[in-house]
């Protein structure tokens, strides 16, 4: 009777002793399918390295609707593995809105740090609630903060695609503010501003989401037209190329310039347009342009690459919409329309550059062709199977857009529009006497060179004369993926692939299918109401029989 009696107790004494001993030693066992905590080789090794005092103030405390709650739980977990590993790092969570009665000077001051807020909508019950969250942390050690900004957003995204897509980049935007908070040494990029580039203004957004990571200059390859030799050298000394929508003709000394770089071990960004479409005339009064060949004399460079950039425009179905004025004067609305000029692509996903990232808005791109070559060939940005290909001469003219669209029409089929090569180039002035005198490199460095078909990718809009976030279009309040992919693409020509690994984890999670939920309300709630009571009745009833039996 007595050993009965001690069974259950014995059992219970098992069970905390063993929860007591969990908390006690550390470490956890991570059995997720998607391995979701468990840090990349990358982040441990970094973080072992930090020796000086991080403070991480994430802005997430306080009231928060149900989307967000998720996120400060799996964002918990990931800093708690990290203080772990390192006890150096410390994190608070802080309500920003807490003891603050002027929301709206709290707001701009907010804006003008650049840490945006988000409004989210909670329409339980019978009313709608707009919430204001600022999923943002700030990195602090000693004299210098780094702001990382927890959500990733894409366009067209559902509310529960764009938490899980968040919640998978946590890792890396944490590591990726880190990486900011400790960079001593930048590397350099040459902005190539002869040859008619892109302008300044078109080209800011880029380049200043960049500048944390990167030192970059202009450059200007016709700085020394009688001295070839010294634009060269003083351009080995940067790291990357980047060459952005150029409309003059490159010279053999240019060209030679480009070719050494590379042999060098240079890493380049090509923009290019094979096809010239001026929009300036499109979008005005006139509405139609002529598409005409680009002739920039770069096609043997890339030929001897193995890239060809065909001298064509690609129309596709699945493209960005246009806004056009109907009507006159008071009566004019403005109504979108769908461009098929204006191609919307999508990353390879399986590559670190395109992981996590939204469609790509081109215009009037062109198609490449890849020809056999022992480099390394890596398709990066393609157009959807219904597609139709022009080659100039051509009329490009805007009432196209107003015009029923026949599907059958666009029957080619996928078109390449960005390519990244790497290996050891060959050269274009193998076996051929260089322009100018210069000793040729007798060794090829690996090198990376990325091509895109499209001299507009990196170029943003503006509004009053200031650059507009680059992917942002204002006429149709859409914000496509141009800026964090090329951004990722210069981070890894810049030879940061291990980094950018950590944007391909993958988090598989759990959401409730809210119509579902709509529909069965009542019941939930009863179940929700009941079962808790039904399982007290049931374990009451089971201690009283338990007793019943120890007596007999």
């Amino acid at each position: 009777m007595k050993s009965k009696l001690l069974s259950p107790i014995v059992v219970v004494l098992f069970g905390m002793g063993t929860l007591m001993l969990t908390q006690l030693v550390p470490g956890q066992w991570d059995m997720t399918a998607d391995r979701r905590y468990t840090l990349a080789e990358e982040t441990v090794a970094t973080l072992q390295q930090i020796d000086q005092p991080i403070f991480m103030d994430v802005l997430l405390g306080g009231e928060l609707p149900p989307s967000y709650l998720r996120l400060r739980s799996e964002l918990t977990v990931l800093l708690q593995q990290m203080q772990q590993i390192n006890t150096k790092i410390q994190f608070n969570f802080v309500d920003p809105f807490e003891g603050n009665q002027d929301q709206e000077s709290l707001l701009k001051d907010l804006y003008n740090y650049g840490l945006t807020p988000e409004v989210d909508i909670d329409e339980t019950g019978q009313s709608t609630e707009q919430i204001i969250v600022v999923p943002w942390v700030i990195l602090n050690s000693e004299n210098k903060s780094i702001s990382v900004s927890l959500l990733q957003k894409n366009l067209g995204d559902l509310p529960e695609e764009r938490l899980e897509q968040s919640i998978q980049q946590l890792e890396y935007h944490l590591m990726d503010g880190l990486h900011q908070l400790f960079l001593k040494e930048k590397k350099r990029i040459a902005v190539i501003k002869s040859h008619q580039t892109s302008n300044d203004i078109n080209i800011t957004s880029l380049l200043q989401s960049v500048l944390p990571y990167y030192n970059i200059a202009a450059f200007d390859l016709k700085a020394f037209p009688d001295q070839p030799e010294k634009t060269l050298e003083n351009l080995l000394r940067f790291d990357l190329l980047f060459m952005s929508n150029p409309k003059g003709v490159f010279s053999q000394n240019e060209k030679f310039m480009l070719d050494q770089f590379t042999q060098a071990g240079g890493s380049s960004l090509y923009l290019i347009d094979p096809v010239t479409v001026a929009q300036d005339s499109l979008f005005s009064l006139q509405g139609d342009a002529f598409a005409y060949p680009n002739a920039l004399e770069l096609d043997e460079l890339f030929f001897k690459y193995g890239v060809r950039l065909n001298q064509d425009i690609v129309s596709d179905l699945y493209s960005a919409p246009i806004v056009l004025a109907q009507g006159q004067n008071a009566n004019s609305e403005y109504r979108p329309y769908p461009w098929v000029y204006h191609p919307l692509s999508t990353p390879q996903r399986d590559h670190p550059v395109g992981s996590a990232i939204s469609n790509v808005l081109q215009r009037f791109v062109s198609s490449i062709d890849t020809l056999p070559s022992p480099l390394k060939k890596t398709v990066l940005l393609t157009t959807s199977e219904q597609t139709k290909r022009k080659t100039p001469p051509f009329i490009v003219a805007l009432k196209e857009a107003t015009l029923p669209i026949k599907p059958s029409a666009y029957s080619d089929p996928v078109a390449l529009t960005g390519v990244l090569l790497e290996g050891e180039f060959p050269s274009l002035f193998q076996n051929r006497v260089a322009p100018f005198a210069w000793e040729k490199s007798s060794t090829t460095q690996p090198a990376k060179i990325a091509v895109f078909a499209d001299g507009n990718l990196a170029e943003n809009q503006t509004d009053k004369g200031e650059p507009l976030a680059l992917g942002y279009d204002k006429w149709t309040n859409n914000l496509y993926g141009n800026k964090l992919f090329l951004q990722n693409i210069i981070h890894y020509l810049m030879g940061e692939e291990s980094r950018l690994q950590l944007r391909s984890k993958t988090v598989q999670m759990a959401f409730l299918d809210r119509v579902l939920l709509n529909e069965n309300m009542r019941t939930l709630q009863f179940i929700a109401l009941w079962s808790p009571l039904l399982f007290l009745l049931f374990l009451g009833g089971g201690l009283r029989l338990f007793k019943q039996f120890n007596r007999q």
